[in-house]
């Protein structure tokens, strides 16, 4: 093969390199494809970079076997015209082995990642024209090498070890931020993976129905009074206890009670698991929650009955931390001037999370609580308790259960003083 033909196929193969290098860079750093995509339209080109920008992996396949495949071919054919031509025309041999070597870095790789960059939908537009018609034959291979290599490991590797490593939760968290930074995912999806992430860290007292809210019966009432308890409960499940409401007996569905003709309560009295308020809602799902239909009550540190949890609970919960609801029904509603009407199960922690007010107490989770416990007795409708932060003032009281309060928060020291 004469010199300048064997020049003209290796800078041939190094354009093509260089395309294969710009495209392999713009796939993992395309930041204003949105933009593009728009610009585009609904064309066949643009549908193309949808399919790259939904699954770019598929393409960064294609450009990784392609760019194997010219750097050996690039290879090959630079030490035979370094052994060859060169050499035959007088070129010192390491001189032109840098030469080549020199070229093949900065014009096939350097220089075209460094424009695709900047330009990533650019490179992305112009290289799809060139690399998509290779797509019938690069995808054959593709597929070949990965069962190829997988026949591989499972031949020569030993069983005992690990051929794909778990991603722990560091890796993944550093994974998304990564691709946020790329512009691969905005900030309402990686807020949407992190709240994912951070259900790991939930426990069942999160997302509990608290005892204060949970339908109770004696097990030494009248058939009568047990009857109206079962027919107007409010939720699903009753809790039947024996002498204090600690001592637990079971559970009854009050719909089955009702599609089977309102039997006797103690043929459908089941007896519940009991878990700790500390145990993660994953672990209790997979382990006590396998239908709709099964309650799980939760324990304090003491025995004593905290509260109970269902599917529905778990479901509640998270989409309400995905999409939380701020319509008439919410637990925290605005009334204006520093006034808020309140559910009385409205956890304090999440009354910190919305308005930053701290009323915080030991043992005391929602603001019900935190009244009942600072007035000592049932209150009335009208009673007010104040701290530092706000004053609360009980407005509507259902079977010496709190349902609602008012909390009006008072102005910070800084406004107070500017307001003087």
């Amino acid at each position: 093969m004469p010199l300048i033909a064997s020049c003209f196929i290796y800078f041939a193969l190094l354009l093509l390199l260089a395309v294969v290098s710009a495209a392999e860079t713009a796939i993992h750093s395309a930041r204003d494809i949105e933009a593009q995509l728009l610009a585009a339209g609904e064309g066949a080109v643009a549908q193309r970079l949808r399919a790259i920008t939904a699954n770019p992996f598929a393409q960064l396949h294609r450009t990784l076997l392609l760019s194997a495949a010219l750097n050996l071919a690039l290879a090959a054919l630079g030490l035979w015209m370094v052994t060859g031509p060169l050499r035959d025309c007088g070129w010192n041999v390491w001189l032109s082995s840098s030469v080549i070597f020199l070229a093949t870095v900065l014009l096939g790789d350097m220089a075209p990642k460094f424009f695709a960059a900047r330009n990533p939908s650019v490179v992305l537009l112009g290289s799809l024209r060139l690399l998509h018609p290779l797509r019938n034959v690069l995808d054959p291979l593709a597929l070949l090498v990965d069962r190829t290599t997988d026949v591989l490991l499972q031949k020569f590797v030993t069983r005992h070890i690990k051929v794909r490593m778990p991603v722990t939760r560091d890796e993944f968290e550093t994974l998304v931020e990564m691709r946020q930074e790329q512009g691969l995912l905005d900030s309402d999806e990686s807020a949407m993976i992190h709240e994912a992430l951070d259900i790991e860290a939930l426990t069942v007292r999160d997302c509990m129905i608290p005892r204060v809210d949970l339908p109770l019966m004696s097990s030494e009432d009248p058939p009568q009074k047990t009857a109206a308890i079962l027919e107007k409960s409010s939720g699903r499940f009753v809790i039947v206890y024996g002498e204090t409401p600690d001592s637990v007996e079971g559970v009854i569905d009050t719909s089955a009670w009702k599609l089977a003709n309102r039997p006797e309560w103690r043929t459908l009295l089941r007896t519940p698991a009991f878990v700790p308020e500390t145990m993660p809602v994953l672990e209790a799902l997979q382990h006590h929650l396998h239908q709709d239909g099964q309650p799980v009550l939760i324990a304090d540190e003491y025995g004593g009955l905290e509260g109970m949890i269902t599917r529905r609970e778990i479901a509640d919960w998270l989409l309400y931390e995905a999409a939380p609801w701020h319509g008439e029904t919410s637990e925290i509603r605005d009334l204006g001037n520093g006034r808020y009407l309140l559910d009385g199960g409205t956890r304090l922690d999440h009354l910190y999370q919305e308005l930053g007010v701290s009323l915080q107490e030991d043992g005391i989770d929602t603001i019900g609580g935190l009244v009942f416990n600072q007035l000592g007795h049932v209150p009335k409708q009208g009673e007010r308790i104040s701290s530092d932060a706000a004053d609360i003032k009980v407005r509507r009281i259902v079977r010496a259960r709190i349902q609602e309060v008012e909390l009006r928060l008072k102005p910070k020291p800084a406004e107070a003083a500017s307001a003087g």
